[in-house]
């Protein structure tokens, strides 16, 4: 008997220790709920740093996490893709949601903008790629305007063929690359 009454104490005796260690340092056994605000907008605390004394090895970083429904859509870049040699958008579901909910937050916050990012695929020269995804966004940036977003709220640039998302190797990976990137500025 005295072989399994040590180990039982033993066992009793960390979960006890155990659940009042954790009832101490946590809310969880106080009964009171846990409410999460995942409306806030929450921003790490960096700390001040001399920018003249400051060293290749330290990197401040910030994390935002969006704070409504409205802003996660809009900080989620949305890609409007193209077809080759062209400029004109289709409509999509997708589109009709960011446009909806950008009038709504615009509305609210009237000083934000959108910015809108032409790419290209790699077919062609690198002068005609960036003429043409300016093209993008500035048609983009038309498309929008049209439907009811002011033209000083919307930014355009075009990086031509500097940043692809998928391979400039086969079709496929080229009709993603021909797209206009857009999202809330920051």
């Amino acid at each position: 008997m005295n072989r399994f009454l040590l180990p039982l104490l033993i066992l009793l005796w960390s979960l006890l220790y155990t659940g009042w260690w954790n009832c101490n340092r946590k809310p969880l056994c106080s009964g009171e709920p846990i409410v999460t605000d995942t409306t806030s907008m929450v921003v790490a605390a960096t700390p001040a740093i001399d920018s003249t004394k400051m060293t290749d090895s330290v990197k401040v970083d910030t994390v935002k996490v969006a704070a409504t429904p409205e802003e996660q859509i809009l900080f989620t870049p949305l890609d409007v893709y193209f077809k080759v040699n062209q400029s004109g958008i289709e409509k999509t579901a997708e589109v009709e949601t960011f446009i909806a909910t950008a009038k709504k937050y615009f509305e609210k916050y009237p000083d934000k903008q959108i910015l809108i990012t032409g790419h290209a695929d790699s077919d062609g020269s690198d002068a005609l790629n960036q003429r043409l995804s300016e093209n993008r966004a500035k048609q983009t940036k038309s498309f929008l305007q049209k439907e009811g977003i002011k033209a000083s709220q919307m930014t355009t640039e075009g990086k031509g063929e500097k940043e692809p998302i998928a391979s400039n190797d086969t079709p496929e990976g080229k009709a993603k690359n021909r797209r206009s990137t857009i999202r809330l500025k920051e």
